[in-house]
């Protein structure tokens, strides 16, 4: 008797939520994925500061930091984005100042790419 009732006690909240349904939610998220990089034959440029800015807002949601592959990467939800440049590596100029527009769609990946000219 203490056996079933500790299972029901158990199982009922997760049916009731859904968390044991067979149907998943369907994702309301994707991936954004800066890519700095200089010269024709592509090297990571690594600690360039880019800004994510939801396309009808004035303030960045999220500042991400190219690591040593020049990559970083953040889950937002689905919408437009611009993402800019905000802080170039000492010894690195930016070949063009222009945000990246960006539509971050569910359970995708947005691509933004940086060139840079570094001595």
């Amino acid at each position: 008797m203490r056996r079933t009732f500790l299972a029901l006690s158990v199982l009922t909240p997760l049916l009731v939520t859904g968390i044991a349904s067979a149907d998943p939610a369907p994702p309301t998220a994707g991936t954004l994925t800066v890519w700095a990089f200089t010269g024709s034959e592509p090297m990571p440029v690594n600690r360039a500061d880019i800004a994510v800015t939801p396309c009808d807002a004035k303030r960045p949601v999220t500042t991400l930091v190219s690591g040593a592959d020049g990559r970083a990467t953040v889950a937002l939800p689905v919408g437009c984005y611009e993402a800019k440049v905000v802080t170039v590596p000492g010894g690195c100029g930016l070949t063009t100042a222009e945000p990246v527009r960006v539509t971050v769609a569910a359970g995708t990946e947005a691509k933004a790419n940086f060139r840079f000219g570094c001595a």
